[in-house]
């Protein structure tokens, strides 16, 4: 065991630690009550023992700063008195320590006391074992919201050492608001016994060490005790998880080649739009670019690619946040212009994104050069119809109008009659 020995008797404390050493035990030997407090968060021991009479601090206010420090783990203290000090004895037991010893020691008997004390402790290690070897976080508070335990798993979701955290609030795990409200949420249950979360997981999000937010799953479980509850919360981190289904919707709204909405978040954004009764007048310009087949047979289809992104870069540099640039496949674009002034905006729209696209594009590790143009269908909404598949069929209409032109032009679509 580790034992922490607080004895202001150089000779009594040597021979101790002496004895004590000679029984297998690594010992941690200090001279006044002060050390010991002090020795006590540092040393971590599995056993204390205290001389009741020391300078610079007695054994009786050590004891009760040490218990005071509090710990995940219990760490039995026994003081050393005088055989007829009956007042020091009890004022000891009420300051916390957990059993004592009288002068002169008698070795016979601390071996036996410290025999108890491992039998103990080989049961706590094995309790800690297993919380410690859990995939989940155990955080264990108190009805002040006082950290008492604090397992493994925690520790490495957390990035807290158990001694970071034992005995502090356990708002330090929290983000704002969150923080701030934690101490109110948990006197307002003790007062009405109304839980939010305490019986049901839930959701929530918890910061670590170095100031990250993550998202983790809670799980609350209170145990009432004589001595008042103890709420022990269960953790898992899902960032991963989240991570995961994030990408998952992302992909599902998103071409997976330029990054741009889909034609699923094309449908969407319509849908919205044109729900109301009075929609607004947004305009769509369907876009098919022009010679792009002669770089996809001439170069190969990585070059096509990377031209497909570099016409979504131009699409999206050119339009900015003002309108919503997506791809439905192919070498087919598609811009919505959100509340447009008429026609004639659209249209002059439609003539700046082909502009854009007009300059030579330098593709792949040998600089490839290629040109594109497009071709542009516009309809707007109102005009051209009240639906999604009514307006998309209008400006695609319209684009093969411009197609059959000549290329390289913007047509609007004929109005509804």
């Amino acid at each position: 065991m580790k034992i922490l020995l607080a004895e202001d008797s150089k000779a009594i404390g040597l021979h101790i630690t002496r004895t004590l050493e000679e029984w297998g035990h690594e010992v941690t030997y200090v001279m006044d009550g002060r050390a010991a407090v002090d020795a006590y968060q540092q040393a971590r021991p599995d056993l204390v023992l205290l001389d009741v009479v020391m300078p610079e601090m007695d054994g009786i206010e050590a004891t009760r700063q040490i218990k005071a420090q509090g710990s995940d783990r219990w760490v039995p203290l026994l003081l050393i008195t005088a055989l007829n000090s009956t007042e020091e004895v009890v004022a000891g037991l009420d300051a916390g320590a957990d059993d004592y010893l009288t002068k002169p020691i008698n070795f016979a008997v601390l071996q036996a006391r410290i025999n108890v004390m491992q039998r103990i402790k080989l049961i706590q290690d094995s309790l800690f074992g297993i919380l410690d070897n859990v995939f989940e976080g155990i955080v264990a508070i108190n009805e002040r919201g006082i950290i008492k335990t604090f397992n493994q798993a925690a520790e490495k979701i957390f990035a807290y050492r158990p001694q970071e955290v034992i005995g502090q609030n356990v708002k330090l795990l929290m983000p704002q608001p969150y923080r701030n409200e934690h101490d109110g949420y948990l006197a307002r249950y003790q007062r009405e016994r109304t839980p939010h979360i305490i019986g049901a997981g839930r959701k929530v999000r918890g910061r670590r060490r170095n100031g990250e937010i993550f998202p983790m799953q809670l799980s609350v479980t209170e145990i009432e005790r004589d001595n008042g509850s103890l709420f022990i919360g269960l953790i898992r981190d899902i960032s991963e998880e989240e991570a995961a289904r994030e990408r998952i919707e992302y992909l599902a709204m998103h071409d997976a080649l330029t990054g741009l909405p889909n034609r699923a978040r094309l449908g969407e954004l319509l849908d919205q739009r044109l729900c109301g009764r009075n929609p607004p007048c947004d305009a769509i310009l369907f876009i098919d670019l022009d010679g792009f087949k002669p770089i996809n047979d001439n170069h190969g289809h990585e070059i096509g690619d990377q031209a497909l992104i570099e016409v979504a870069r131009r699409l999206q540099a050119g339009l900015g946040n003002e309108a919503f640039v997506g791809r439905l496949g192919g070498d087919e674009f598609v811009v919505v212009l959100l509340d447009v002034s008429g026609p004639q905006a659209a249209i002059d729209a439609g003539h700046a994104i082909i502009a854009a696209l007009q300059p030579p594009m330098q593709l792949g590790p040998e600089a490839i050069t290629c040109r594109l143009g497009a071709s542009i269908g516009v309809a707007l909404g109102g005009m051209h119809g009240h639906s999604r598949t009514v307006l998309l069929t209008a400006a695609d209409s319209a684009m093969y109008m411009a197609k059959r032109a000549g290329k390289g032009r913007v047509v609007l679509a004929p109005p509804l009659t």
